[in-house]
């Protein structure tokens, strides 16, 4: 028999399927930064912001571990007891080994039976709205684009009026082969004329951030501040699309394949930018 603490059972579990934060992002709508923090066992984190029994809750049905258990590690804090099933087997390659604080002695499979088809129910909804939402991303509907043509800065705004729908108004701004569309918590910006490898700088002056690059080496996260002020990678040919994730937007700077990136439409304290190459 041997323990782990809840952090290292969750990382396990992630590392055997070969998901990244960003992926568990999409999959369970709570924020990379959050899913980090209970990998690494900070709860006191995550307890200023959010409910930490919701957060692992759904986490551990993201990756088929059996909450209940998990919650009453937490609860009691105290390490997760768990039997190999054969000699040297790793807990984090087979996932279906059973994680326990306690033996328990079970009297009928028919709580077993009801917990499993629970989590299959669980499984398929939330990869449904995954879907549907990364569906959604490829081509937005806003009421606000930006789009850019050379070095020059214009704004338009218009009012149409149609039959099915009321007023809408566009602008439109700045920096060569970049559009970028959407508004709020998330944007998509397209890059034409896309000649690889895109190389992508983030910077910051006075601000700390915690940003995560998929498709690169910073897919796992990584934190600017003041002392670490910057980061630039690569994305190789044959990336099509990558997804940003800004833990803090205010005060960050991004650069794509030497132009800038107006950030503007992002009004939330944090936010996710899709970036599309064409």
């Amino acid at each position: 028999m041997r323990q782990k603490s809840i952090g290292e059972v969750l990382r396990a579990a992630r590392e055997s399927r070969g998901w990244t934060f960003v992926d568990l992002q999409r999959m369970t709508k709570i924020h990379a930064r959050y899913l980090q923090a209970l990998e690494y066992n900070d709860f006191d984190s995550i307890s200023e912001d959010e409910d930490v029994d919701y957060v692992l809750t759904v986490y551990a049905d993201a990756l088929e571990l059996d909450a209940d258990v998990l919650l009453e590690a937490y609860d009691s804090n105290s390490l997760i007891k768990y039997r190999e099933e054969g000699e040297e087997e790793i807990l984090a390659a087979e996932l279906k080994r059973s994680y326990r604080v306690k033996k328990k002695d079970h009297k009928s499979f028919l709580p077993l039976i009801y917990l499993l088809l629970a989590s299959a129910f669980i499984i398929i909804f939330v990869t449904y709205i995954a879907y549907s939402r990364m569906q959604n991303q490829v081509l937005p509907t806003s009421e606000t684009s930006y789009s850019v043509v050379g070095q020059t800065a214009t704004s338009t705004s218009s009012e149409t009026s149609t039959p099915e729908q009321s007023t809408t108004s566009s602008s439109s701004i700045s920096a060569k082969n970049i559009s970028i569309s959407g508004s709020g918590d998330y944007i998509v910006a397209t890059v034409t004329e896309t000649v690889y490898p895109v190389e992508v700088t983030l910077s910051v002056k006075d601000a700390t951030s915690w940003i995560s690059l998929s498709g690169t080496e910073l897919a796992e996260g990584v934190v600017l501040s003041p002392e670490n002020p910057t980061v630039t990678t690569s994305l190789p040919e044959g990336i099509s699309e990558a997804y940003l994730v800004l833990g803090v937007v205010k005060g960050v700077d991004i650069t794509i394949a030497g132009q800038q990136l107006d950030t503007k439409a992002l009004t939330s304290d944090t936010g996710s930018i899709g970036l599309v190459f064409e």
